[in-house]
């Protein structure tokens, strides 16, 4: 599968892809003054679901010397599980040697994404801080096959998000305790042309407090150039 990640507000913590894979980032444009999240809120974080053993140490191995290397005593936890079409996707965080929040996608069958930040740099740009990766299958260089929108909310701000859909269509995107978010738009959708377009943000009394543009864009490879492949409109009412 070709897999491509594109950053779309917060810090590095889950733009940080493999190597293999490119990169793109986007700036939202919704500032806010940070401030800082709940001890109730930290707790969950680093006390979600303790990973396997064999799994904590091809995790560790390959990030021993590296920015991204976990603090000897963290635990390692996996936050937000889905399953999607049989396929099992978690978000995994720790602590790293600096003190920092690490936390990334595990894509099923492919690979852990991992980087770390500070609290301060999660929620740099507003309340909300969120990724979008795309991913094809082989053989389908013209579409993608599936977006995953991650990412982490501050509950002390928000404690609601809804994805608006290119359709102009909307569904809630769930919060786990520590605040982590983990998002799957299917191949299903995407082939009708209903692609992720903006994630809302609001707080306990409805009002949105962060607006952020997540569209991603046509899949950048030779064959979608040259057959002229572009992303779908999104609808007049959509805004």
């Amino acid at each position: 599968m070709n897999r491509k990640h594109m950053r779309i507000v917060g810090p590095v913590a889950l733009a940080a892809t493999l190597s293999i894979f490119g990169a793109m980032a986007l700036i939202s444009r919704a500032a806010e003054a940070t401030q800082g999240v709940s001890a109730k809120q930290l707790s969950a974080i680093v006390s979600g679901k303790p990973i396997p053993a064999t799994e904590e140490a091809t995790l560790r191995d390959p990030r021993r010397g590296k920015p991204t290397e976990p603090a000897a005593d963290a635990a390692i936890t996996a936050h937000a599980k889905t399953t999607v079409a049989g396929e099992a996707w978690k978000i995994v965080s720790y602590r790293s040697k600096s003190g920092a929040l690490c936390a990334g996608v595990t894509w099923p069958g492919e690979g852990q994404e991992m980087g770390c930040a500070t609290m301060e740099e999660w929620f740099a740009h507003g309340p909300v801080s969120v990724s979008v990766g795309a991913r094809q299958a082989h053989g389908r260089p013209l579409t993608w096959q599936t977006f995953v929108l991650s990412g982490l909310v501050d509950l002390n701000r928000v404690q609601k998000l809804e994805l608006v859909s290119t359709d102009c269509s909307k569904r809630d995107i769930s919060l786990d305790s520590g605040g982590f978010l983990l998002d799957i738009t299917t191949s299903g959708l995407i082939a009708r042309g209903i692609w992720p377009y903006e994630v809302l943000g609001e707080d306990g009394n409805g009002r949105v407090v962060q607006r952020i543009n997540v569209k991603p864009n046509r899949p950048d490879t030779d064959a979608a150039k040259a057959a002229g492949i572009k992303a779908p409109t999104v609808g007049a009412g959509c805004g």
